[in-house]
């Protein structure tokens, strides 16, 4: 009879996202994740095969957790208008990063330069959450009654401040830097239908 697992497999799988969100998929060594995962390497060895392959499933939980999180707001009406949402979205960024001193930025944005350019299983995992956030703009301008072509072409535009918005979150986020940030995109909301 085999024996049950000696921890929780969701609460481990958060560590260890945490630690590779933290510290990138290169200086999370295995130690460092076996204790961050508060698991014995015994344990880790019969739930996964290797730290790649923690890495991969720590990237799923992230897309199941945080960005399903956010598309699912920014097609959400009960938030507003399609641009209250986007707007909405960018300010909780921005306060993020400026009340609680918050500099972890994004995982999704940590780990597209970490290890997109040189892992085709990561590279994508992280490209299609990238296309799931342009989706979720696209969605918002669609509830406002932009053209989808328009509407295609902004969210791109949108998903590019959002990811630097992201990045300068991590890089310590000033508050004239992420006032300029939602101006812009603000501005390119506005000249959208």
């Amino acid at each position: 009879m085999a024996r049950p697992r000696e921890f929780d497999p969701d609460e481990a799988m958060d560590k260890a996202m945490a630690l590779f969100w933290d510290v990138g998929y290169e200086e999370a060594s295995l130690s460092a994740l076996l204790e961050a995962m508060e698991i014995t390497k015994g344990s880790f060895y019969k739930a996964f095969q290797d730290k790649h392959s923690v890495y991969l499933a720590a990237l799923d939980r992230y897309n199941d957790k945080v960005v399903s999180g956010t598309v699912a707001f920014l097609g959400d009406p009960a938030h507003g208008s399609g641009r209250a949402r986007i707007l909405g979205l960018f300010g909780k960024i921005a306060a993020a990063a400026l009340d609680t001193g918050d500099r972890l930025g994004c995982f999704l944005c940590n780990a597209l330069v970490d290890k997109a350019a040189e892992d085709r299983e990561a590279e994508a995992k992280l490209q299609a959450m990238t296309r799931r956030l342009e989706g979720g703009f696209r969605r918002a301008l669609l509830d406002d009654g932009v053209d989808d072509s328009e509407a295609r072409a902004a969210a791109r535009g949108i998903l590019t401040s959002y990811l630097g918005l992201r990045v300068l979150g991590r890089a310590g986020l000033s508050a004239e830097m992420a006032a300029d940030c939602i101006g812009q995109v603000e501005r390119l909301i506005e000249r959208t239908g």
